[in-house]
């Protein structure tokens, strides 16, 4: 079992939950436009945060995937590049697939991030 992350914008994630589905690949970017859903390995959460997220001002999530339920899900994950997974399909947004939502803070304008040791 390997867990990935995913970084939602809160809004976009609470609309999904009562849909079922999150069909968002990226900030401003669906599903439909990509095939894909972005997703990062653990260790890269804080690089992707503050290379596409830095000037953003809406709330922040960060779901953590499972890829094994993900595949039980009947969705492939790739990862053309490593470290940077693409899940291809709608995300459920409950059951298995998704360990944790954690809030993303800021402080002094910086990132905080949540403990992800607990998923490793």
């Amino acid at each position: 079992m390997t867990r990935i992350a995913h970084v939602a914008i809160v809004d976009d994630w609470e609309s999904a939950r009562n849909l079922g589905e999150y069909e968002v690949s990226t900030r401003g970017i669906s599903l439909a436009d990509t095939g894909f859903v972005h997703a990062v390995a653990l260790d890269g959460v804080g690089g992707v945060l503050d290379e596409f997220y830095s000037d953003i001002r809406f709330a922040l999530l960060l779901v953590v995937l499972d890829t094994t339920a993900l595949a039980e899900a009947g969705l492939e994950v790739t990862e053309e590049t490593p470290g940077f997974p693409h899940v291809h399909g709608p995300i459920p947004t409950d059951g298995p697939v998704v360990v944790a939502e954690l809030p993303i803070e800021r402080s002094g304008g910086a990132f905080v991030l949540p403990d992800l040791t607990r998923f490793a």
